[in-house]
């Protein structure tokens, strides 16, 4: 395993990378089991780092963004001299317990594979080889983890899908995807939490929205949730859709497992 590299992101910035490849280039170059751990130790060092800077420990860190294999800090060189930062960020570093995470929250969540809420599933079938009935087993058989937050507000990027989904985005991205459908490309899984532009696969829909500015905590996922799906029938989507007005949120998570991933 390479050593954590760092790369300055203009003059406020200092990105941790701890594939060692470089921003993006971990995401291919390494295992995906390795990948996960090493999002989950730049997701940690954020936390941390955040909890010392306000506690008052240091002065001058104005941001925290964990990504995939790294960890961006934004600093106020004014403040703080981007050696300074990354001498007190090196010595957490060292302090970090993977083994002390906080415990993790497990959603389990409906989605409806039928036709007319998964345009890509015939291309999904055709790709990987499998029959509807195995792309929605396979879809529905893991426990999967919310790796980091981005693009949309409430969207997770899910990680630990099997082998067999592993796909390209579609060649040619839609203009259109309507909230709450299930996406396939690379080894992970989204659900878009709004309608928006995108080019995942989709196989499904989900009609528990995953933000709400109606509920107490708009954004349902963390990053370091867990995640499963099971499969529901359009009568049942269309229930679980109705009962979501006003804020309501029909479902609670459990306390996550985390020797399932």
């Amino acid at each position: 395993m390479r050593q954590p590299v760092w790369f300055a992101c203009g003059d406020t910035g200092l990105l941790l990378d701890f594939s060692g490849y470089g921003p993006g280039l971990g995401q291919v170059a390494i295992p995906a089991t390795d990948r996960a751990n090493l999002t989950r130790k730049a997701r940690q060092l954020g936390q941390m780092m955040r909890e010392k800077a306000d506690s008052g420990a240091f002065r001058g860190l104005t941001d925290i963004v964990p990504g995939l294999c790294s960890v961006l800090f934004h600093y106020d060189p004014v403040i703080i001299t981007a050696a300074e930062l990354k001498q007190i960020v090196s010595l957490h570093l060292e302090q970090l317990d993977l083994s002390q995470q906080t415990p993790a929250r497990l959603w389990r969540l409906p989605v409806c594979y039928e036709e007319e809420f998964a345009p890509d599933l015939k291309d999904v079938v055709s790709k990987a080889n499998l029959t509807p009935d195995e792309v929605v087993a396979l879809h529905t058989s893991r426990i999967l983890e919310v790796a980091i937050m981005g693009f949309l507000p409430g969207l997770g990027y899910l990680t630990g899908v099997d082998d067999a989904l592993h796909l390209p985005r579609r060649s040619v991205p839609r203009t259109f995807v309507p909230q709450g459908s299930v996406g396939l490309a690379m080894d992970q899984t989204v659900i878009y939490p709004l309608n928006s532009p995108g080019g995942w696969n989709l196989i499904g829909r989900m009609p528990i929205p995953l933000f709400d500015q109606k509920r107490e905590n708009p954004i349902l996922f963390s990053a370091g949730d867990q995640v499963s799906f099971y499969a529901v029938n359009a009568d049942k989507y269309e229930e679980l859709a109705a009962s979501c007005v006003d804020g309501n949120l029909p479902i609670c998570p459990e306390q996550a497992d985390e020797a399932a991933l």
